[in-house]
């Protein structure tokens, strides 16, 4: 199934209200290494747009949070990376310099209703009058008979929406011994209004691994200089 909103036009913004939770995850107790300086990002979703879209805005908000990061599709052949499986890619990337890939796989996309209780701002307005998602709002006719403390106080009427909530799996490799160091299975509430969707998955895992000191920020001169070899 297609990642929804994904695409060129997803921009990761720092203002994005965090939509992402941690279902479970894994981590290599038994790891005691230095954390890892630089990562490639590599995403694997359904369409080559979406995933090099995806890699590309991951890469650019990890490198605002000072995480030394490069797109995947940067170091192997654009072409050939939607075709690979997970292993043949960390098996092309293990000749590149980074230090640690980071792999971002959408499992699913569950839709799931969700009632919304009535609220003044919904009183007597038909279905088209309430603003949201074009694609997942609807209404019922039989809200009338819906009951409880608010709609007996002002006649509000409820109403039923479907929310997507992505299923991302994320997986961190170290590159020199091709070793699992973290996993971990996400749900995120997707909004396509906001389309905050990208930043929120990337934000959570980002938060996750700098608090288990599993990746590094790079220091002021560090950025400064790597800015300087990408400009």
């Amino acid at each position: 199934m297609k990642l929804p909103i994904i695409g060129a036009a997803v921009l990761l913004s720092s203002c994005a209200a965090n939509r992402t939770t941690i279902q479970s995850s894994w981590a290599d107790a038994a790891y005691s290494g230095p954390p890892l300086d630089r990562l490639a990002v590599v995403a694997m979703f359904d369409t080559r747009a979406d995933s090099l879209a995806f890699e590309r805005s991951a890469a650019n908000y990890l490198a605002t949070r000072g995480v030394a990061t490069v797109p995947a599709h940067e170091l192997l052949n654009p072409a050939e990376t939607q075709t690979l499986q997970e292993a043949e890619v960390r098996e092309r990337l293990a000749a590149t310099d980074v230090d640690g890939i980071l792999i971002f796989r959408l499992v699913a996309v569950d839709e799931r209703p969700a009632y919304q209780s009535p609220s003044p701002s919904v009183v007597n307005r038909p279905p088209e009058g309430v603003s949201g998602n074009a694609y997942s709002w609807y209404y019922h006719p039989s809200a009338n008979e819906l009951s409880g403390p608010s709609a007996a106080a002002n006649g509000a009427q409820g109403y039923w929406i479907e929310q997507d909530f992505l299923v991302a799996e994320t997986a961190l490799f170290e590159n020199r011994n091709d070793r699992l160091l973290w996993t971990a299975k996400s749900e995120t509430l997707d909004d396509a209004r906001l389309r905050h969707t990208s930043e929120s998955i990337v934000r959570t895992v980002a938060r996750r691994l700098l608090a288990m000191d599993l990746i590094a920020r790079m220091d002021a001169t560090e950025n400064a200089a790597r800015e300087l070899q990408r400009g």
